[in-house]
């Protein structure tokens, strides 16, 4: 295993190739800070930059996802028209890039998920949660509109009235009720939220990275686009996948694990 560090946000890189990003902020329930985001954009650029890794997975430091944005510290930095929202406009561009990045994203969220850092868990493909996880978008009580993609998500996952009543009442959504309404991809005990996040990255593909990469991008572009659409990339990808050295093993394991059970019968 190897790491790195800033003052916000941890990242490691363990066996496997799986890259775990750790807000890092206990003392303040890690809300978000300028620092974190700036972390985070240098991230992704390096795994945009080279070649992705198996998964990548976000979690909070000390039991706890994050409570969203800092309302302790100013979200300002400089003079520019929109400076007052300088910390969310990071902030956005994190999370867009989160949600495109050609690479598995899970989100283990333990304690809680508020504001913004909902937005950043929506944002990934798979959330697991705690099953004494919270969810909340209570901008309205704070005289501030819903941020960080929150009302986007919301409105595409589970629908319009259904997205409203949570963001316009502020109120806080269990890790249960995540689980039905499909905001929430399983639940786990509370102490094994990690362990159940990094077991599910290891598993994906069988290591077939390729694969998974274009799981991830066919998934992306199917959110977007027609059903022609997605057809016509599952037969670019597959034929790419056919012809690749990744398929060819993927093939030779499967035949060896079934003449291993036929010796075993």
């Amino acid at each position: 295993m190897s790491g790195e560090s800033t003052a916000d946000l941890l990242v490691e890189r363990l066996d496997g190739d799986i890259v775990v990003v750790t807000l890092n902020r206990p003392q303040a329930k890690n809300t978000v800070s300028f620092g974190m985001w700036e972390a985070f954009a240098q991230l992704l650029t390096e795994v945009e930059a080279g070649t992705p890794p198996r998964a990548l997975v976000i979690r909070g430091a000390g039991g706890y996802f994050s409570s969203g944005g800092d309302v302790k510290n100013p979200p300002a930095r400089g003079e520019g028209a929109l400076n007052l929202a300088a910390r969310l406009e990071l902030g956005q561009r994190c999370i867009r890039r989160l949600a495109a990045l050609p690479v598995p994203t899970i989100a283990a969220v333990e304690g809680g998920a508020w504001g913004v850092s909902w937005g950043l868990a929506l944002a990934c493909d798979v959330l697991i949660a705690g099953e004494g996880a919270s969810f909340g978008a209570p901008f309205l009580k704070f005289g501030l509109a819903p941020d960080g993609g929150v009302a986007w998500f919301l409105t595409r996952q589970i629908g319009r009235r259904r997205a409203a009543e949570i963001v316009y009442s502020g109120r806080t959504v269990t890790a249960a009720e995540a689980l039905d309404l499909g905001l929430a991809s399983r639940l786990v005990p509370d102490a094994q939220v990690i362990d159940a996040a990094l077991d599910f990255a290891r598993g994906i593909g069988g290591g077939n990275r390729h694969a998974s990469e274009l799981t991830k991008r066919l998934i992306h572009a199917s959110d977007e686009g027609s059903l022609e659409t997605a057809l016509g990339l599952e037969l670019a990808y597959c034929h790419q996948l056919q012809s690749g050295d990744e398929a060819r093993r993927a093939r030779e394991g499967f035949i060896a694990r079934s003449a291993a059970k036929k010796d075993q019968a």
